[in-house]
C-alpha cells in the first residue's frame, strides 16, 4: 500500500487501496477541536464525511465550559444517530422516556425525530457520535 497524502501537523494520512481508494487515520490533538452545532460543546471531526462521500459523520464531542443550563429541546432529521460515552456523565431528556443518565460506557441509539435535550453534564463529558447522513437538519422546539 502506498501513502497518497500525509499531513504531519495533524497526524493524518490517506492511504490508497481501501474503500473509494482511501484509508483515513485521525490522531487526537487540541488543535483538532472546533466550534460546532452546540455553542457549549466543541467537536473533533474524525474524517468520515470525506472518507464516505457524506454518508457518515463521526466526531468526538466534549464541553468547552462548565454546564450552566440545559440545552435546547430539539430533534434531528437523519437516518441514524449513535452516541458512545468515553468519559464523564450527562443527564439527557428523551421524549417518551424521560431523563436518562449517561456515563462512561453508555451507548445510545435514538430513532430519527425524537425530541431530546442535554440537561446537565460533567466537565469531562466526552462522547463519540456517529450520524448518517453526515449532514442533517437540527430542529429546535419552541419552549
Amino acid at each position: 500500500m502506498s501513502v497518497a497524502t500525509s499531513d504531519e501537523a495533524r497526524g493524518e494520512a490517506t492511504i490508497s487501496g481501501w474503500h473509494k481508494g482511501k484509508l483515513h487515520i485521525s490522531h487526537d490533538s487540541e488543535e483538532a477541536y472546533d466550534a460546532g452545532l452546540r455553542g457549549y460543546f466543541e467537536y473533533r471531526d474524525l474524517g468520515m464525511v470525506e472518507a464516505t462521500g457524506g454518508k457518515i459523520r463521526a466526531h468526538v464531542i466534549r464541553p468547552n465550559a462548565p454546564c450552566k443550563e440545559a440545552g435546547d429541546l430539539h430533534h434531528h432529521t437523519l437516518d441514524f444517530q449513535m452516541v458512545y460515552v468515553l468519559k464523564g456523565w450527562a443527564r439527557v431528556y428523551f421524549e417518551g422516556t424521560g431523563e436518562v443518565m449517561f456515563k462512561e460506557g453508555t451507548c445510545m441509539y435514538q430513532e430519527p425525530g425524537i425530541h431530546h435535550r442535554v440537561i446537565e453534564w460533567s466537565d469531562d463529558y466526552t462522547v463519540i457520535e456517529i450520524t448518517s447522513p453526515a449532514d442533517f437538519e437540527t430542529v429546535s422546539i419552541a419552549p
